[in-house]
């Protein structure tokens, strides 16, 4: 009689082996993981992106006061858009209210010819995106009288608000997310705004950026602060008349400047 004699390669393979319910445990274990880390992963990106336009903002509110220096105290208004010597510069009447044309202003006055300053690669409801991709500069780079031909195709991500003076008050916003403009209710449009109805970022003419998940986060009357001194939601009552606001839609087009509403 002879006895089975088994390797101890095959007792070694035996032993090292997965079984089924080892193998289920381990892909379970995986799947919890990557439950946990990928929105985390999402979380963070999203974070550092609003990073990146909360200084975007900063920086076209710091290159709208460089501007004004230089035009008696004005804040980028009416804005010359005509391929000669007088582009990127207040011209009164005849010029033009968009917020391209307030880049030109800034690029040309500003020291501010960053075109991927005002795009941002959180933009949600954008039908740019490509566009917003190919961006470089603001002005041509040969002529500098009119705009860099991609600059001229992307979705701006933020507003502005047109003709400022220096010495208006400190709490009136310079610019802003995409999407609040026509709100009543301090909430960012989730159409049109750059996060959808997330929130969205201010830039304040006394220079401090501020996010914003609505504008009555703080104060159900509402956090900005109104022409009168009081508490408001909605953004345009923080300007008066003679002012105005404008912000594109979410597809690149111009939209209407709308004068303020505060008193």
């Amino acid at each position: 009689m002879h006895n089975k004699i088994t390797s101890p390669l095959r007792q070694r393979s035996r032993a090292s082996a997965f079984t089924l319910i080892e193998l289920l445990t381990v892909i379970a274990i995986i799947g919890i993981l990557a439950a946990i880390i990928i929105p985390t992963v999402g979380k963070v990106r999203e974070t550092a992106r609003r990073i990146v336009d909360a200084s975007n903002l900063r920086q076209i509110g710091q290159a709208a006061l460089i501007f004004a220096t230089d035009n008696q105290d004005t804040l980028p208004n009416k804005v010359s858009v005509a391929a000669d010597a007088t582009f990127g510069t207040n011209v009164g009447t005849g010029g033009t209210e968009t917020v391209k044309a307030f880049a030109a202003a800034l690029a040309v006055g500003g020291g501010l010819n960053d075109g991927t300053i005002w795009v941002s690669q959180g933009d949600t409801t954008t039908t740019k995106g490509t566009e917003n991709q190919k961006v470089s500069t603001v002005i041509d780079g040969t002529t500098k009288q009119k705009f860099e031909a991609n600059f001229s195709d992307i979705n701006a991500a933020y507003g502005v608000t047109l003709g400022l003076i220096a010495t208006d008050s400190s709490t009136t916003p310079i610019a802003f997310t995409r999407g609040i403009l026509a709100a009543t209710d301090g909430k960012w449009s989730k159409t049109l705004g750059v996060y959808k109805d997330a929130g969205g970022h201010i830039v304040f003419l006394g220079g401090n950026v501020q996010w914003y998940r609505n504008l009555t986060v703080n104060n159900t009357n509402g956090d900005l602060i109104k022409t009168d001194g009081t508490a408001t939601k909605v953004i345009k009552e923080t300007i008066t008349s003679t002012r105005k606001m404008i912000e594109e839609n979410n597809a690149g087009a111009d939209g209407t400047a709308v004068a303020g509403t505060g008193t």
